[in-house]
């Protein structure tokens, strides 16, 4: 009789037990899950993609283009990035030169492949507010890893403010660079995208 109420006793703490650490569980995951949120751009994110020619430099600007990720922020600081995703459609990159236009979009094979694509792999959170993120990058129905080095700012209104810069050729997407007036007007192989994103949940 001693031995099944000892036995009794047993099974109730190894039950109070488990249902503690289950609660604790519990809290723990929905305070990770609270601090972390999906974010989408707001008006005033742009990227820019700037090059050269053999007569003037030239660039072209999007305003319009989705991206969402899920970041994880607490108490103003950013601890961790776990999922990220950008697409801009190419037609939505202008420049003041319609020709330039035409020829881009040729050039970039947007009847064929009508995005420009990123998606994460793997994202570092550094000192002095830096971030490293590693992902796959579609041009032309190309897709490359690349690493792209941006800054981020935590505002007051809980809006993020990422500014980066990459720096690709467009032979490694096997993207030719266009040319106007019968080749007279070149431009070179190497571009720079500039991003601003201001990120709002």
């Amino acid at each position: 009789m001693k031995n099944k109420i000892v036995r009794t006793l047993s099974i109730q703490k190894y039950g109070m037990f488990s249902t503690f650490f289950m609660a604790l569980g519990l809290l723990l995951f929905a305070a990770d899950a609270q601090s972390q949120a999906l974010y989408k751009i707001i008006p005033g994110s742009q990227i820019k993609v700037s090059g050269t020619s053999n007569l003037h430099d030239w660039n072209m600007i999007a305003s319009t283009f989705s991206f969402e990720g899920n970041f994880k922020v607490k108490d103003g600081e950013l601890l961790d990035i776990s999922s990220l995703s950008f697409s801009l459609p190419v037609t939505n990159l202008k420049s003041k030169e319609d020709l330039l236009n035409t020829r881009a979009y040729k050039a970039l094979k947007a009847a064929e492949f009508s995005k420009i694509t990123f998606k994460l792999k793997d994202a570092t959170v550094m000192p002095q507010q830096k971030l490293r993120a590693t992902g796959s990058l579609t041009i032309g129905g190309v897709t490359n890893e690349v690493v792209i080095m941006t800054s981020y700012a935590i505002n007051s209104d809980e809006t993020i403010t990422c500014k980066g810069s990459k720096a690709i050729k467009m032979s490694d997407h096997k993207i030719k660079a266009p040319s106007f007036m019968m080749g007279a007007l070149k431009t070179g192989n190497d571009v720079t995208i500039d991003i601003l994103l201001k990120l709002k949940k």
